[in-house]
Order: C-alpha cells, then sequence, then structure tokens
C-alpha cells in the first residue's frame, strides 16, 4: 500500500512536470494555425460579410501581453484593395480592424501580407499595393491579447463595400507566440494601476487634447475632375485624429434614445427620417494627490446606429467639419484668408484606438514634436477596442483614423471652380462640446492647389 502511495506520488508528481513543460514549450515556441482560403463576393447593395473559419487548439487557456496572437498573415487577390474591409474575431467575441479600405481606389491585391504590432513596413493604412510584408494593422492585436481562452474558432471576416470587383482569399493563418505585442502602447499609467498616473499641469483633471495628424491628411489627399465618373468634383482626404492631452476621450450613453425631446427606442426612425440619437455623456477622470482616480460625467454630443455597409457600429455626432477656403493673393507676394468655398457636413465619427503614437516615426509629429510615450505623462491610459453604444473613445497616445476612401471623407468642389490655390481647414469639435486640455490647436489648416477643375 505504502509502495502504491509512493508511485501515484511520483507519477502526480511526472505528471504535473510534463503538463509544465508542454506549458513552457507553448510559452517559447511559436504556434501556427492555417486555414484554406474561400472566395470573396462582390458587392450587391446589401451589408455581407465572408467568413472564413480557423480552428485554434492545443494552446494555454489564457492569452495576454507575455504569450499570445502575435501575427496574422493571408494573401488576397482582388483588383480594388479600397473595396475590402477585413476584420479578426477572436472566440470571446472581440474583434478588430486588420485593414479597412486601403490601397487607394486603384491598388491591387494583398500579396503575402502579415499584421504584427511592429510591422517592418509601418501601418498599412500608409502603404502602399500590394502591401507585400508585415503591416501594423488599422486596430490593435493587444487588445485581442485580453486575458481570453484562445482555443476555439477565430474568424475572418471580409466585406467587399463597392461592386465591380470579385476577389479570393488564398490563404490566411494565426501565430502565437511568447511577447507577442512588443509595441502594445501600454504605458504605467492605467485605471488598474492609477499610482503610476501624474497630475496635469493645469490640475486635477485628466483632460484630453484632440488634435488631427498633419501626417494622415497631408498625404492623403486627392482631387479629382467633374466629369470623373466615381468621385466627381471629390476633393478626397484621410483624417486621424490623436489624443496628445493627459486623460482619455471617452464618451458613454445611458440607453436614452430620443427623436427631438420625445423618448424612443434605439430602433426609431424618427418623422424627420433620421435615426434615433442617444444623449452621449463625456467622462472625465481627476487624479487626487494620493494618485486615486475619480471621474465627472457632462453631457456632450449623441450617437446613432451607421448601418451603412463597412460601418455598422455607433458614430458620435457633429465630430469634425472639412472647409475649402480660396486663397486671395495681395502685394508684395503675400496671401489672405478669402471666401469659404465647399464645407462638409459636421461629419460623424466612431472612436477607437486604431493606432499608437510612438517617437521612432513621424506619424504622430504636431508642432514640431513626436508624441510617444515619452512625451505623454499618462500614456495608454484609456484602452477602447470598438465604437460600442454604450462606450468609446480615444486614449491617450492612441488615434483614430479614417482613410481617404471612407464615406463622407471628401469636399464638393462646386461646378465652376478654378485651378488655383485654395486651403483646406479640418475643425475637430465644430460645436464645441468636449471638454479638452486645449481648444486652440482643433483646427488644422493646409494649403492646396486644384489642377483638375476649370482652368
Amino acid at each position: 500500500m505504502k509502495y502504491r502511495f509512493m508511485h501515484l506520488l511520483v507519477f502526480n508528481r511526472l505528471s504535473f512536470f510534463f503538463v509544465f513543460f508542454l506549458s513552457n514549450q507553448n510559452l517559447t515556441h511559436a504556434q501556427y494555425f492555417n486555414t484554406p482560403g474561400a472566395k470573396i463576393r462582390d458587392f450587391e447593395g446589401v451589408f455581407r460579410i465572408d467568413s472564413i473559419p480557423i480552428t485554434v487548439s492545443g494552446l494555454p487557456l489564457k492569452i495576454d501581453s507575455s504569450f499570445g496572437l502575435a501575427k496574422v498573415c493571408l494573401n488576397i487577390d482582388h483588383l480594388r484593395t479600397s473595396d475590402l474591409k477585413i476584420e479578426l474575431l477572436s472566440p470571446d467575441g472581440t474583434s478588430i480592424w486588420l485593414t479597412n479600405r486601403n490601397g487607394s481606389e486603384s491598388g491591387q491585391n494583398y500579396m503575402n501580407t502579415c499584421f504584427r504590432s511592429n510591422g517592418f513596413n509601418g501601418y498599412v493604412h500608409t502603404g502602399k499595393a500590394p502591401f507585400a510584408g508585415e503591416f501594423i494593422p488599422d486596430g490593435r492585436i493587444s487588445f485581442l491579447n485580453n486575458g481570453q481562452n484562445p482555443n476555439g474558432k477565430w474568424y475572418l471576416l471580409v466585406q467587399d463595400l463597392a461592386a465591380g470587383e470579385k476577389g479570393v482569399l488564398n490563404y490566411f493563418n494565426l501565430e502565437f507566440s511568447a511577447s507577442p505585442n512588443p509595441n502594445s502602447g501600454l504605458g504605467g499609467c492605467s485605471f488598474e494601476t492609477p499610482a503610476l498616473c501624474r497630475l496635469a499641469e493645469t490640475g486635477s483633471a485628466l483632460l484630453p487634447d484632440l488634435v488631427t495628424l498633419p501626417f494622415f491628411t497631408e498625404s492623403q489627399i486627392k482631387e479629382y475632375p467633374q466629369d470623373d465618373p466615381n468621385y466627381p468634383g471629390h476633393l478626397k482626404l484621410a483624417i486621424s485624429i490623436a489624443n496628445l492631452g493627459d486623460g482619455p476621450m471617452e464618451v458613454f450613453g445611458l440607453h436614452e434614445w430620443r427623436c427631438a425631446d420625445t423618448i424612443v427606442d434605439s430602433t426609431t426612425i424618427c418623422p424627420d427620417g433620421k435615426k434615433a440619437r442617444q444623449i452621449l455623456y463625456q467622462r472625465i477622470y481627476s487624479l487626487s494627490e494620493n494618485k486615486k482616480l475619480t471621474f465627472t460625467d457632462v453631457a456632450t454630443n449623441s450617437n446613432y446606429y451607421d448601418d451603412k455597409p463597412g460601418h455598422n457600429h455607433y458614430h458620435v455626432d457633429d465630430w469634425v467639419e472639412f472647409r475649402l477656403v480660396k486663397l486671395k493673393k495681395r502685394r508684395k507676394g503675400k496671401v489672405k484668408r478669402g471666401p469659404v468655398v465647399s464645407q462638409s457636413s459636421k461629419i460623424s465619427y466612431c472612436l477607437f484606438d486604431s493606432g499608437i503614437c510612438n517617437e521612432n516615426d513621424n506619424v504622430c509629429r504636431f508642432e514640431n514634436i513626436n508624441y510617444g510615450a515619452g512625451s505623454l505623462a499618462n500614456y495608454g491610459l484609456g484602452g477602447y477596442s470598438s465604437c460600442q453604444s454604450n462606450k468609446q473613445g480615444i486614449s491617450v497616445g492612441a488615434y483614430d483614423t479614417y482613410g481617404m476612401m471612407y464615406e463622407g471623407q471628401f469636399l464638393t468642389i462646386p461646378k465652376g471652380t478654378r485651378n488655383g490655390d485654395y486651403l483646406v481647414e479640418v475643425e475637430l469639435d465644430p460645436l464645441n462640446k468636449v471638454a479638452e486640455k486645449n481648444k486652440a490647436n482643433n483646427l488644422l489648416s493646409f494649403p492646396v492647389t486644384l489642377r483638375k477643375q476649370m482652368p
């Protein structure tokens, strides 16, 4: 009996070390999962997703910053990559954007394209088709390494958002490994570790500071002539809004849906034909002298459900406005701001962290400073992975990008407009409803020369 007890004890210890050994193997060696391809259906006027599953098994029961999803690779033949929105959905229901309508209007193919947090070729929305190599995705892979159990079904979600071109996914695979997200964007300060946060210079309130990053807008802008079959008289532009403040830009709703002053259900279409709006509140965090985080909530914008193809999430109203302004030349070569030639409606955006700032590139360069962890006291405070009705926002040191090919990302150049020098103005929070650290930097202006209009 004693011998049997000792035998079982030794066996159990060996079993424990064997399991421990296997776990460490999983934590030190990359694990790969592959799936064959599938056809990508062309857009037919309705919201539709091609969902390609991949089964993951045999991994540890939790993925996080020490071991998790490190890389996603795919190969797609498609003659117009700007039609495509591609997401990755994990077993617990968390999803991120890999790439959304990138490649301009003529870009072709994702050629052995991989996405990882420190992709060598930089952000995919700054790249060019056929996107060969490794890129940083439009979403944050670190949001998937959230402590969930990775074993189960993952899905690649592909949407074709414009008619005229079909495609095919040739393959799709996932890689899990140790230290999966070296550029995860997490600083020491967080809601869980407020002792590592720093007080703002202006007091205890940790206010956001929203700016339009010049890098994106100045590098992704294109003029179309009046006779263009797809974009007649459009001046299309990209915009990326960064939070360079002391606290997160966070809004939330309490299911208070309205048509004017009437309380309604969230699905109601109002008498004016518009969708019901939810009252939103901005959550403003404060840090006490003894490093405790508190907050106050103030009424701000509204949001609504945007069901256009490629969206299907909640947009915050009146978030940005575009203007095209004529420049008038004066004596001695000086110019002054002339009349507004074209003005957009106040465009609604969804708010989430599509990228993070770092000092190693010029993406978050603003007023001669490259922003990142070293220049933002509470870098990483927040964490907003999607545009939900109840909460969305932009973390400290993160940015939210709307590409040139997104709906609404253009100014209409009026017929009869002449070629010449103009000014593009991008104004954030045009109705002044958001509390910020600095409102003076909400307007980005830069010159543009029209060449495809009337001579």
